[in-house]
């Protein structure tokens, strides 16, 4: 650490132990701006955060301090390659550390939902797809549904288990419409896995759907005393 660090963390350290501040934390975007202003969260024991103004004049010196730590190669988490979307600069008065913590997305999906349509169950609707189907020779055929970023859409082309390609009717896509309804938002945000898997052999759609999700983790970047 540069010692004019280590001066202006050490004064800034006494602030907090008089202030009773176990941890004082600032969080910090992308771009290295203090996102507080002049105000950081004070933390003692168990009690509920709370924000206090900087007794000294210091965001520029905190705001070099993360990018020269971050810029050292630390601009990702390392496991994944995901990119940090903002910092964390944590003071710790008691053991005089200052650690910079990065935090970045993890993305996965739920578990998976199986609906299974039978052709009889609704002939009006479902027979004449399946008769499309068989008068274009299509075998087991699987649409792909493409959604997320707040938009969403079900292929209008696709390929059959023999590599036919097949394109995919109104009717068949009012059907899948119908079903992605009753799964709300699935086109939102991080939006969704489904697919239709047509088999005109044993006239059924099988329909599976399953929600994406997006959590936020933290990572330590570095840690050192003052």
């Amino acid at each position: 650490m540069e010692q004019k660090y280590k001066v202006l963390f050490n004064i800034f350290n006494q602030f907090l132990i008089k202030s009773g501040c176990d941890e004082a934390s600032f969080e910090i975007g992308d771009a290295f701006d203090v996102w507080s202003g002049d105000k950081f969260y004070c933390r003692k024991d168990l009690k509920p955060t709370r924000m206090i103004h900087l007794p000294i004049p210091m965001l520029r010196e905190i705001s070099e301090y993360v990018e020269h730590v971050v810029e050292d190669g630390n601009t990702y988490y390392s496991d994944t390659g995901e990119e940090f979307s903002f910092f964390e600069l944590v003071f710790k008065s008691k053991e005089r550390l200052v650690e910079v913590l990065g935090t970045y997305s993890v993305y996965d999906t739920e578990d998976n939902q199986e609906q299974v349509i039978e052709a009889e169950e609704e002939p009006d609707v479902f027979d004449p797809i399946f008769d499309y189907l068989d008068e274009v020779g299509a075998d087991i055929l699987e649409v792909n549904v493409d959604a997320g970023g707040d938009s969403g859409w079900i292929e209008d082309e696709s390929e059959d288990i023999n590599g036919q390609k097949v394109s995919i009717t109104k009717e068949m896509q009012d059907v899948g419409y119908r079903l992605l309804n009753d799964f709300p938002g699935w086109e939102i945000n991080e939006g969704s896995t489904a697919k239709f898997i047509w088999d005109r052999h044993r006239r059924i759609l099988i329909f599976e759907f399953a929600y994406n999700t997006e959590e936020q983790a933290t990572d330590l970047i570095s840690k050192e005393n003052y």
